[in-house]
């Protein structure tokens, strides 16, 4: 499969999910304008809801595909969506140090510069934070098991209360697990 030919088949396999989850009836009863936003909100939820990107870029291109890919080919605003997304699932896997991963990094900060006139990126390097914060998402996400970190003010000065968390910082509650 030529370098080209990924970046198509990553927009004829988006659009084929995105074209799956809007019924014929929807489509006769949506104006041009209410389709077109109801394909881009249907199309943004596939790739930030699903694994949809993560698998393209893992399991349906190889390393040379991924290097030489063209982002002219597709939207750039949905390619870097889908390569965020990608990055965050290797993350998730601990899989960061991937060479496909590191690949996918590259484009995200290709992507990034070309996309800096329309978005306000923040200046540091996304990918990198996601991946040093790990430790406090992996702690958030037990923390109403291990009541240890504050899921308002991320403050570690938690007491039990009975079936509950209270932060001594700021009274924020919240149940145990």
């Amino acid at each position: 499969m030529s370098q080209v030919n990924l970046a198509l088949k990553l927009r004829e396999l988006l659009m084929q999910e995105v074209n799956g989850q809007i019924s014929p009836k929807a489509k006769e009863h949506l104006s041009v304008k209410q389709y077109f936003e109801k394909r881009n909100t249907i199309e943004d939820e596939i790739i930030i809801n699903t694994s949809f990107a993560f698998s393209f870029f893992d399991n349906e291109s190889t390393l040379s595909q991924i290097e030489q890919l063209d982002p002219d080919i597709i939207d750039s605003k949905t390619l870097m969506l889908c390569v965020i997304e990608s990055l965050k699932g290797y993350v998730s896997q601990e899989r960061e140090t991937d060479v496909k991963c590191l690949v996918l990094h590259n484009l995200y900060l290709r992507l990034k510069k070309e996309l800096s006139s329309e978005i306000p990126f923040e200046e540091e390097d996304g990918f990198l934070e996601f991946v040093a914060s790990k430790g406090q998402r992996a702690e958030l996400e037990k923390t109403r098991e291990t009541g240890i970190v504050c899921l308002k003010c991320g403050s570690h000065t938690i007491a039990s209360k009975g079936a509950e968390w209270q932060c001594r910082d700021c009274g924020k509650r919240f149940r145990k697990h």
